[in-house]
C-alpha cells in the first residue's frame, strides 16, 4: 500500500526565507526515488499569509519512505536545512504519516 506524509513548515514572518535543499541533493532524490517510482507524488500548498508551506508526499510504500528517511545523503541535507530553519524560528510539523 502507498504511504502518505504531510508536513507543514511555518516561518515567523514573510521576510524570513526558507532554506532550500541543494540542487545536488534534489537531483539525487530525482534519480534514486522519483525516477524509480518510490516517490510517487508530491504537492505543495502555500498559506494565504505566505507563512506556511504544506508538503504532501506519496511514497510507493512504507519501505520506500523508510529508505528515503535513512538515506545518508538525504539525512545530511535534512540536518543542514533543519539547523538553519531552527536558527530562524521556522518550525516543521508532521500532520500525517500513514498508509493510504
Amino acid at each position: 500500500m502507498a504511504w502518505k506524509v504531510v508536513k507543514t513548515r511555518t516561518k515567523p514572518s514573510a521576510d524570513t526565507p526558507y532554506e532550500l535543499w541543494s540542487e545536488d541533493v534534489i537531483a539525487y532524490m530525482q534519480t534514486n526515488y522519483k525516477d524509480t517510482g518510490k516517490w510517487a507524488l508530491e504537492s505543495m500548498a502555500t498559506s494565504s499569509d505566505n507563512l506556511s508551506i504544506t508538503y504532501t508526499i506519496i511514497f510507493k510504500d512504507e519501505a520506500a519512505k523508510n529508505e528515503l528517511a535513512s538515506d545518508s545523503t538525504i539525512a545530511a541535507e535534512r540536518t543542514r536545512v533543519k539547523t538553519i530553519h531552527e536558527a530562524n524560528n521556522i518550525t516543521e510539523e508532521v500532520t500525517m504519516d500513514e498508509e493510504v
